[in-house]
């Protein structure tokens, strides 16, 4: 049984959504913790915690509309310094990308 499996037995379908339930108490526990014990704000931990939600709106059929707030609120909550995918990056960088994804395995050299 894969780790995907595995986890499947914790995650419970309400409505058209999957709650994994441990990581929600964990995630929804650590920002009440947060907030009890004064380290953040409680409006900052409103939006923390409504993030998982508004992610919502990014799905396959959504508006146009609903797909530019999920960005937007997207593009708000990324964490700053996190491994999330960068916003603002020099050109280069795709470029770059886009030669190693080009690159064949081929042998380099005289042939």
């Amino acid at each position: 049984m894969g780790d995907h499996d595995e986890d499947r037995r914790f995650t419970t379908r309400v409505g058209p959504i999957d709650v994994d339930w441990p990581r929600a108490v964990g995630f929804y526990g650590g920002i009440v913790a947060a907030v009890a014990f004064d380290l953040i704000a409680p409006p900052l931990a409103l939006f923390v915690a409504i993030v998982p939600l508004l992610k919502l709106l990014k799905r396959k059929d959504a508006t146009v509309v609903e797909k530019a707030v999920a960005a937007v609120l997207e593009g708000a909550s990324k964490p700053v310094g996190g491994d999330a995918e960068a916003v603002v990056r020099p050109a280069w960088a795709d470029a770059e990308q886009e030669e190693k994804s080009a690159a064949s395995p081929a042998v380099f050299g005289p042939s």
